[in-house]
């Protein structure tokens, strides 16, 4: 019974991926965020022109640089995606991608951060640019340490055998695919509710929450195959790593970048101390 569901669930899985990963995908998504960016300026022409009402769903669009938020919010639900579809591959790599969405999410706040910015007045810049220069900072840390990360991350094969593999990336194809389900939900909400109050608030630190859980079955999971001491500890790292994330998401301004650089950190000294125990074992590269 499980094995038919975990047939059903690596085709349902993989057919979707396949779509989402090919060329003609891209250029959809690419035009899709080009048309959001070019549709919102006209919405600000209109809304500043006085053409359609500054209220409601169209009081944001008072703003020009709301548009900036708008396209880039949208990128980073294309990038959710495709993270998503990287756990299968490897959990260091899938824990990689989340502080990639972090460094993006930082960026996100700063433009949200530059939309506040009404005048040219310094004394009432003065505020949003600090929040700018904070988060722009932060990011580009994070950036750098993903860098190191890509380049020293190694991997071990924990399974034996070559059906004992085929059944560990069948169980991540799975849960995968319940992922993208509940990312699907998350979005339909949040636009249900940016329908009924007008306001859109995205529900990131909802899904990082899920992450945590699906990361913790991974790892439950992974003592099917291999119970050693060092596998153990590094996938739960991978978890702590994780939870890092999910508490930055839901702190306040300057908290939320600390611990999320701090997080960063904590994955490329992860690493480090891994690579150094286990380099005699001839790691592959993930």
């Amino acid at each position: 019974m499980i094995d038919k569901i975990l047939n059903f669930g690596e085709k349902v899985y993989l057919r979707i991926k396949n779509t989402w990963e090919t060329e003609r995908m891209h250029r959809i998504i690419s035009n899709f965020l080009v048309f959001v960016f070019l549709l919102s300026l006209v919405l600000y022409f209109f809304v500043h022109h006085q053409i359609i009402p500054s209220k409601g769903l169209f009081k944001n669009f008072s703003n020009p640089f709301f548009s900036i938020e708008v396209s880039f919010t949208l990128l980073l639900l294309t990038e959710i995606v495709s993270m998503i579809f990287v756990l299968p591959k490897s959990v260091a790599k899938s824990v990689t991608k989340q502080f990639e969405l972090l460094s993006l999410i930082f960026l996100r706040h700063g433009f949200q951060e530059f939309s506040n910015v009404h005048s040219l007045d310094w004394h009432e810049m003065v505020k949003p640019v600090e929040h700018m220069f904070v988060y722009g900072a932060s990011s580009l840390f994070i950036y750098f340490i993903i860098g190191i990360v890509y380049k020293k991350q190694r991997h071990i094969i924990i399974c034996r055998t070559n059906q004992a593999q085929r059944n560990f990336v069948r169980f991540k194809r799975g849960i995968s695919l319940l992922l993208l389900i509940a990312f699907i939900i998350i979005v339909l909400s949040d636009f249900k509710d940016l329908l009924i109050n007008s306001i859109y608030v995205t529900s990131f630190h909802t899904f990082f929450s899920i992450l945590i859980f699906s990361d913790i079955l991974v790892l439950l999971i992974t003592i099917r195959y291999a119970v050693d001491y060092r596998t153990m500890y590094r996938y739960s790292a991978f978890i702590l790593a994780t939870i890092f994330i999910r508490i930055a998401l839901t702190s306040q301004p300057y908290y939320d970048v600390i611990i999320g650089t701090i997080a960063a950190l904590y994955l490329l000294l992860l690493v480090l101390t891994y690579n150094y125990f286990e380099g005699d074992k001839k790691p592959k590269r993930v």
